[in-house]
């Protein structure tokens, strides 16, 4: 399966259940309650561990515990990612800042080497990192599914050898993809939610949680897309 097939179906995916959209719509809204974001994660992780055991249906939601505890490590792995990376950017960020608040006059802030220091060589260091590592979180989740072990999104030698089995310029063109869809996504999301009132709703409510459906199911996909195949999992493992 190539990156369009994966594209399609991906796409089609959350349209075959709409009141599950709903339900995580619902949940997205609450995120900031904290235990229902952990619960969008969990249905994250449910979504993976469904597709990558050959399920074309939306899993249903129950076995809250289970949801949790998966989206709390769901969110273990993005945020021991994003620290480093996020840690540099904000150390380049005050670097470059606190000449400027230590500047007797505001005139002075228009010396050209204060705005060169905005992009000072650990901020860009720090956005750099995180490019690599968003290119790498896709095959660490699905790792982390796959082998149902929270450790195994950080063995870079598996994740390293899964991308090459997929094809190094096959998951490239997978990445462009899944960026331009998201930027797209974002783009009408932001006219929808300042012009319209109704935007407010609709975007959390369909548009979000229709996205996060889409993307658990395009990581699946291509995490089965390797040539080895992984029908020792679809066949031994159980999902309910």
């Amino acid at each position: 399966m190539d990156a369009g097939q994966i594209t399609s179906d991906a796409l089609k995916y959350p349209a075959r259940n709409f009141s599950k959209i709903l339900i995580l719509g619902v949940l997205t809204v609450l995120s900031s309650l904290l235990i229902p974001g952990f619960l969008v994660l969990g249905y994250f992780y449910k979504i993976v561990k469904f597709s990558l055991a050959g399920s074309s249906e939306l899993p249903d939601f129950n076995e809250w515990t289970s949801m949790f505890v998966d989206g709390l490590k769901v969110f273990v792995v993005l945020f021991l990612y994003s620290l480093v990376p996020t840690v540099l950017v904000l150390l380049g960020v005050w670097a470059a800042l606190l000449p400027m608040l230590t500047v007797p006059d505001a005139g002075s802030l228009l010396d050209p080497t204060l705005a060169l220091q905005l992009v000072s060589g650990i901020a860009l260091i720090g956005v750099l990192l995180q490019i690599v590592v968003s290119f790498v979180i896709p095959i660490a989740l699905a790792n982390m599914v796959y082998k149902d072990e929270l450790k195994a999104a950080f063995r870079f030698g598996e994740i390293y050898n899964i991308i090459r089995r997929i094809g190094g310029v096959d998951y490239l063109i997978w990445y462009i993809i899944m960026l331009i869809i998201v930027w797209v996504v974002y783009f009408i999301s932001s006219f929808l939610i300042f012009p319209f009132l109704i935007g407010i709703i609709i975007v959390p409510i369909i548009i979000m949680p229709y996205l996060t459906i889409f993307f658990a199911r395009s990581v699946a996909l291509l995490f089965n897309s390797q040539e080895s195949g992984h029908e020792y999992y679809r066949h031994s493992k159980q999902v309910k």
